[in-house]
């Protein structure tokens, strides 16, 4: 019960947080409003001293002064009303998102990091190019995982102009990379580096004005190994001796890979590559391009498999929706407040754009939400009778069926 209870209050409290920042966001414009009255009932009040004083006397002074006062306090409420508009636009050297005008389509755009070096460009259409020249431009691709089309572009120092054609039709967004080239570059260039956009989107969402300097495949973090551990030892607990295991090459990965067999071994499980030893349960620590392959194998019975259970970094869209019994662990709630609030904020901001764990991760550390007990999660596509499906407007973990929890807390073993 206290757990459960501790397990509400950190969801609600991530929930107010991200309420009020959200909430300061969409109000700022009304700053410069009142900004811009408040310019205007000091003008007329210094104005009306120096009348009753006798400062000002002539009939062609007042109103000149008067004029001045109503022009200035406009233009300061204008000023900042238009720049507290435009949270996208970014420092120089931070992931910049902007909106491109492309004929009459207006079209959010996502550059990462926004550095001197290569560069991974997001654009929310189904055809896109992006290049420095606008005879030259790359073409886009999709990459798996993930629903954007992306353009790998490289980036000179400081302020240049980045040409984009969006549906055929022209585009272009100025951009200011700073002069510092960034780490992140290498990783962006495979297959993990819509993950790593994705992160550096939620980070922006969240109002982050810092520069992107690493991805999440780079390294494994101390709470995904424990909850690789949990996982582990979930299966343990419900009896299992086999496992399969299907790794990839980042960084990440391979340490992921190395706890797995560490703990299986803590446990006596044996580990085996997929559809070895009859159709024991699958741990996925891959990549969403290889993980979504994965899945679709399992799911169209290629590979035989009781259950799925994917790396926490791997809920997204693509990667839950085919039927493969997919299960998680997670440190928060996919359906609590504070996963909706970051739902709600992608779909304004990016319109067409799949949420993802590190999208979510990197939003909630922005906002210093806590994160709250571990739980398994299974998601699937099948209804439950009696239970309507979540139906989420906009961005959606799945566009129908549910995430739903399927364990008490997990206890984290240590390394």
């Amino acid at each position: 019960m206290s757990n459960t209870f501790s397990i509400q209050l950190s969801a609600a409290a991530a929930g107010r947080r991200g309420h009020l920042a959200q909430a300061a966001q969409d109000f700022r414009p009304l700053y410069g409003i009142l900004l811009g009255a408040l310019v205007l009932t000091c003008g007329i009040g210094l104005m009306m001293l120096q009348l009753r004083y006798g400062r000002m006397r002539r009939r062609r002074t007042v109103l000149a002064s008067f004029a001045v006062i109503v022009i200035t306090s406009v233009l300061v409420g204008m000023t900042v009303s238009h720049d507290a508009g435009r949270p996208e636009a970014g420092a120089p050297g931070v992931p910049l998102l902007r909106t491109a005008e492309a004929g009459a389509q207006r079209v959010p755009v996502l550059v990462v990091p926004n550095r001197p070096g290569f560069n991974l460009v997001g654009v929310a259409a189904d055809n896109a190019s992006a290049g420095t020249d606008p005879a030259r431009l790359t073409a886009g691709r999709r990459y798996g995982g993930s629903e954007r089309t992306w353009v790998g572009v490289t980036l000179k120092s400081g302020d240049q102009r980045l040409y984009l054609s969006v549906n055929g039709a022209p585009a272009s967004l100025d951009v200011d990379t700073g002069h510092e080239p960034s780490a992140a570059s290498a990783t962006l260039r495979g297959t993990d580096g819509p993950e790593c956009a994705s992160a550096a989107l939620g980070a922006l969402l969240a109002g982050s004005a810092r520069p992107w300097s690493s991805c999440p495949a780079d390294r494994l973090g101390t709470a995904d190994a424990g909850l690789l551990r949990s996982t582990v030892r979930f299966l343990a607990a419900r009896g299992e001796r086999t496992v399969a295991l299907r790794a990839d090459a980042s960084p990440r990965d391979r340490a992921a890979a190395a706890v797995v067999r560490e703990a299986a071994a803590r446990e006596r499980l044996t580990v085996v590559a997929p559809g070895e030893g009859g159709a024991p349960p699958l741990i996925v620590v891959t990549g969403w391009a290889l993980a979504g392959a994965q899945v679709k194998d399992v799911g169209t019975g290629r590979v035989k498999a009781e259950g799925t259970y994917l790396a926490p970094w791997l809920l997204s869209p693509p990667v839950l929706g085919p039927s493969a019994g997919q299960i998680i662990p997670l440190r928060y709630d996919p359906r609590g407040p504070a996963a909706e609030r970051y739902l709600s904020a992608l779909s304004r901001r990016f319109p067409g754009e799949v949420p993802s764990a590190a999208g979510y991760e990197a939003w909630q550390r922005q906002l210093g939400g806590d994160f709250a007990p571990a739980l398994m999660y299974a998601a699937a596509e099948v209804y439950i009778p009696g239970m309507p499906a979540h139906e989420h407007r906009g961005a959606d973990w799945l566009t129908s069926g549910m995430i739903t929890a399927v364990s008490g807390p997990l206890r984290q073993p240590g390394p």
